[in-house]
């Protein structure tokens, strides 16, 4: 004796048996024909578990509205008042069992909240007279939702969504900058593996220091000239307005600010100025960290790139090599250290210095937005090599006119390629175009040098950038490297990402579509 019998065409067999599970899953027997023992009459066997049946459930489809025996076992459920009818296709049940409700199941699914399910639940407690066990219905996973033939275009549906998303992902890029420019600005990278990067060496006529609030150094002889004899024919001071001085203690010497409303600026010159010789200056290393502005100079005269103004911002000392003696000018400064020092009441006197071989040397201790160097170079340099091998995190080629806005500090010609990826092509920068290089990384520049007839500062720099912008005029464009890019150009790659996509969406839609068969 069961609680249910199921009557239903043997072509729907698939689909009754997964119906059946389900029912014994909510704590009622089911009866359906797989269930005859063997040896038994079919007649007298399924005569016998329809009456004894609480309720019977006809499964109305294609296939079972032409069986005579469906019909046969229906009218007779109908006669004992037991009789379900459901509905698993679009078939019209038979004209002489359409007077009852029936439930529709044609979009069921095992474990699935289903209203017509339901309320055929409710039905067969009724009849039954026992609650259904109760179950926890929840989603489906995604997979087992979707329809078999949809994971086999899955493919070509996964790869425009792909490939549309490769195209407005933007991805780092090495990018080659070559350029030429009357202003730089940059930081120095924190993260460098090797030592400290270096400006110079330079060979100079003179080095103008400003932004300090201490200069140090260990004289081997140290001279003051007498104000009120300087030449002003000769743009020098007499034999006779030299007045030694003489350091005691640590034989240190200390130029400093006199007070806090001037700012101190001392300006070093070798002896032998008359001729225009040069001096040499020893490279000066820059800490990583730092911020480093460098600006070309025009000459008195209108000359190009007569100098170079050099700003190290973060930076609390720098310390700056001669081999030469030198000529110190200093302004609105006084100097501590010797017992004897006349003329203290002068806002400037020149010193002559010779430093020892073991100690030429002076340290600078900086300001908080200092120091500022000023080499001007000697006439007839044909190349001045300021920097070589420093790594960067910034880059910046701007300058601020006068009215307070921000333009391009371009003065020449350039071009900026992109060696990994040559078909992306040489993108050509004009003079005054803006051009901006951010969200930097293992960026170097690789050399900053400076000529004579040039019109600025020759730049090349090479590494990794994100957002790399130019402007001309007032049209913005940015030149990007996006995903679709580096994936399109890199064949194996390509090939690689086509057949993961492929062979694991056609899997799962292969492995559905058999489920389903051989259900």
């Amino acid at each position: 004796m069961s609680d249910i019998f199921i009557s239903y065409s043997s072509k729907d067999r698939p689909w009754v048996d997964t119906f059946a599970k389900m029912l014994e899953a909510h704590g009622w027997s089911v009866w359906w024909d797989r269930n005859i023992p063997t040896g038994g009459s079919f007649n007298q066997v399924i005569r016998q578990e329809l009456r004894t049946a609480s309720c019977a459930i006809v499964v109305w489809s294609e296939q079972s509205v032409d069986s005579e025996w469906v019909q046969a076992e229906a009218d007779e459920a109908r006669k004992q008042e037991k009789y379900l009818p459901i509905r698993i296709d679009g078939s019209d049940i038979p004209l002489g069992f359409t007077q009852r409700t029936f439930q529709s199941l044609v979009d069921w699914e095992p474990g699935a909240n289903h209203p017509g399910f339901s309320q055929l639940l409710k039905d067969i407690e009724r009849l039954v007279k026992s609650p259904p066990r109760r179950m926890e219905i929840g989603l489906k996973p995604w997979w087992k939702r979707v329809h078999p033939l949809w994971f086999v275009t899955l493919p070509t549906a996964l790869a425009a969504a792909v490939v549309i998303g490769l195209m407005l992902w933007s991805i780092p890029a090495r990018v080659q900058v070559d350029l030429t420019t009357e202003r730089i600005e940059f930081v120095v990278d924190t993260n460098q593996t090797q030592g400290n990067p270096r400006l110079g060496p330079l060979d100079v006529r003179s080095v103008a220091i400003e932004k300090f609030t201490a200069m140090t150094f260990e004289p081997e002889t140290l001279e003051v000239a007498d104000p009120s004899q300087y030449q002003v024919e000769t743009d020098d001071f007499p034999p006779t307005a030299w007045k030694p001085l003489t350091v005691i203690g640590s034989k240190k010497a200390m130029l400093a600010a006199k007070d806090s409303t001037r700012h101190p600026r001392v300006t070093v010159e070798g002896l032998n100025r008359n001729e225009q010789k040069t001096f040499h200056l020893d490279a000066m290393a820059v800490a990583p960290g730092a911020h480093v502005t460098l600006e070309t100079r025009e000459g008195k005269n209108g000359g190009l790139n007569e100098g170079l103004t050099v700003k190290i911002a973060g930076q609390e000392h720098v310390s700056l090599s001669f081999r030469e003696p030198l000529k110190l000018i200093a302004s609105h400064t006084e100097l501590r250290g010797p017992a004897d020092t006349p003329f203290q009441r002068y806002d400037e006197l020149t010193y002559r210095v010779r430093l020892p071989e073991r100690a030429s040397g002076i340290e600078v201790n900086a300001s908080s937005d200092g120091p500022i160097l000023s080499p001007t170079f000697a006439a007839g340099q044909s190349t001045i090599s300021i920097f070589i091998r420093i790594p960067v995190t910034t880059l910046d080629f701007t300058k601020q006119e006068s009215s307070g806005e921000r333009v391009s500090a371009l003065t020449g010609e350039g071009t900026m390629t992109f060696p990994d990826y040559p078909h992306l092509g040489t993108i050509p920068i004009k003079k005054n175009e803006a051009i901006g290089l951010e969200q930097l990384d293992r960026f170097t520049i690789q050399e900053i040098s400076l000529t004579a007839k040039a019109s600025g500062m020759h730049l090349v720099a090479d590494g990794m950038a994100k957002q790399i912008r130019t402007k001309d005029s007032q049209i913005p464009v940015q030149h990007r490297l996006t995903a679709l890019d580096a994936l399109w150009h890199n064949a194996r790659l390509a090939v690689v990402f086509t057949i993961i996509t492929a062979v694991f969406t056609a899997s799962l839609g292969a492995y559905r579509l058999w489920k389903e068969f051989k259900r």
